[in-house]
């Protein structure tokens, strides 16, 4: 080796370099991987879905004839012509066909008629029937439905579906509306999220003028569409930004916005907040969008094995990841003195949730952006103060506990928790829907309100929930009302019970 000369050297050193880097990777992906194995194999990190034995998509799946005839009939729906922005580079990043935007014969809006009573009716679920919480359910999905998202003013109601269709339920007589307007948006493939991009604009029209719509083919691709919706009768959807490949081939399993509504710029003057939207993928990395532009802002990789789902805050300023492990990390979305979205700060985590003893399988901001939520497999739920100093190292304290071991047993757990701005948290477990008044005073207590079990049916599992921030008015009383999404094909809207 003494008698190489220096050129020899340096090239020997290159070529070391490079096998040990290529070893090091090697070992860290194969650790990875059988990490991952030994997880999925011993049944960690099972949500709702699984635990009922409900496939989620899978890179080479086969649809089911239901979706190719929706697919299909999407693909005659994108003969209606689309009113896309042009020159805006930032509008779109591919030059094919976006999701598909159904134009109706009559207008883009239509009304879901009260269906004529008949001798022989198909049986109600049980819970709809008998259970005095329930107000009303939105039909005319044809496959699971995989989330719902109220708007800011609680008006209106987004669902995404497995029928490869997105679906705007106009409430105009409010939560027990009967017949809806009812705007259909087809996809190319199927609908795994969809929520209102101003979902802190609690005033008519803002909150309800714009919707993001996350879709994902059979081949585990997930694409992500902003559209702008309109009242006026005749003018269809129109496609204000389309991402056709948003997690570069990882399937997106959450999606979730916030922001939109009023803060304070420089001075103290009012201010209107963009909204971002969050998807994370079914591994560890998570991506930010400004709504408005449809531009990435930021995406970071949480370093957890496998992530369960991303939430943001209501106010746009926070992004929480429930993983695998029994931490859940709080990031910042960085923002200019105007308000606008500039980026998240993926170097570090602000803040950190710590308390639980086993993976947390769900995260939720409170509608005040000043709590989360969690469930997790030590059978527990936290309620989080995040007003705290985090620019000095403070994390979140535990301002409540709730054991729902009693709720566990024969495999269940909880699954989805979703908390009002009253303080009701809803959880799943198992396939129990269970209502808690939460209070987090000196003692932090909690006191079971209602439990509805089997809400979509025998069997059926329960694929989102969420809050209206806005209550409705229900026989004289101001009431909050949750809606369920489920693989029933069905929307259930359901009042809180009264504490």
């Amino acid at each position: 080796f003494a008698t190489l000369s220096m050129e020899s050297k340096v090239v020997l050193f290159s070529l070391a370099f490079v096998w040990v880097y290529l070893v090091i990777t090697a070992v860290v992906s194969w650790t990875k991987s059988t990490a991952r194995w030994i997880y999925d194999l011993l049944g960690f990190g099972l949500d709702e879905e699984e635990m009922l034995g409900i496939k989620h998509h899978k890179k080479g799946g086969n649809r089911s004839k239901s979706k190719s005839k929706s697919k299909s009939k999407s693909k005659a729906g994108k003969g209606g012509k689309v009113n896309k922005p042009a020159g805006d580079a930032a509008s779109s990043d591919t030059s094919e066909t976006p999701l598909g935007v159904g134009q109706q014969r009559e207008g883009a809006w239509s009304v879901v008629p009260k269906r004529p009573s008949k001798t022989h009716k198909k049986p109600q679920h049980a819970a709809e029937k008998n259970h005095p919480l329930h107000i009303n359910t939105l039909k005319g999905h044809t496959d699971a439905v995989n989330m719902v998202s109220f708007s800011g003013n609680g008006s209106t109601v987004v669902t995404a579906c497995d029928d490869a269709t997105v679906r705007v339920f106009r409430l105009d007589g409010g939560a027990k509306c009967k017949a809806p307007r009812l705007l259909r948006i087809p996809l190319d493939r199927d609908a795994t999220g969809a929520c209102f991009a101003n979902v802190a604009a609690l005033d008519d029209p803002a909150a309800t003028d714009g919707i993001v719509v996350m879709g994902t083919s059979g081949l585990g691709e997930t694409r992500l569409v902003s559209f702008a919706i309109y009242d006026a009768a005749g003018k269809p959807p129109e496609v204000r930004w389309d991402k056709k490949s948003a997690m570069d081939g990882k399937t997106a399993i959450s999606l979730s916005c916030g922001g939109g509504g009023e803060g304070l710029g420089v001075g103290g003057a009012p201010i209107r907040i963009p909204p971002v939207a969050v998807c994370s993928s079914d591994q560890t990395w998570v991506r930010v969008w400004a709504v408005d532009s449809g531009v990435e802002i930021g995406r970071f990789d949480t370093l957890q094995f496998k992530n369960h789902n991303a939430a943001v805050s209501m106010d746009g300023n926070m992004i929480a990841v429930s993983t695998f492990t029994s931490e859940v990390k709080i990031w910042l979305v960085l923002r200019s003195r105007q308000g606008a979205p500039m980026g998240v700060d993926s170097k570090r985590a602000a803040m950190t949730l710590k308390g639980h003893r086993s993976a947390v399988n769900w995260v939720q901001f409170s509608p005040c952006s000043t709590r989360a939520v969690t469930v997790s497999k030590d059978k527990t739920l936290k309620l989080w103060n995040l007003s705290v100093r985090y620019d000095v190292g403070e994390d979140p304290k535990v301002l409540a506990s709730v054991d729902l071991s009693d709720e566990c047993g024969a495999g269940r757990m909880p699954t989805r928790v979703a908390l009002s701005a009253a303080g009701v948290a809803a959880v799943m477990i198992g396939n129990s829907l269970i209502f808690y008044k939460i209070s987090h005073g000196l003692a932090g207590t909690s006191v079971k309100l209602a439990r509805v079990d089997a809400p979509h049916g025998s069997g059926a599992a329960v694929k989102w929930m969420e809050w209206s921030q806005i209550p409705h008015a229900i026989d004289g009383d101001a009431v909050e009302v949750l809606a369920t999404a489920g693989s029933d094909k069905r929307v259930s809207l359901w009042r809180s019970p009264r504490s």
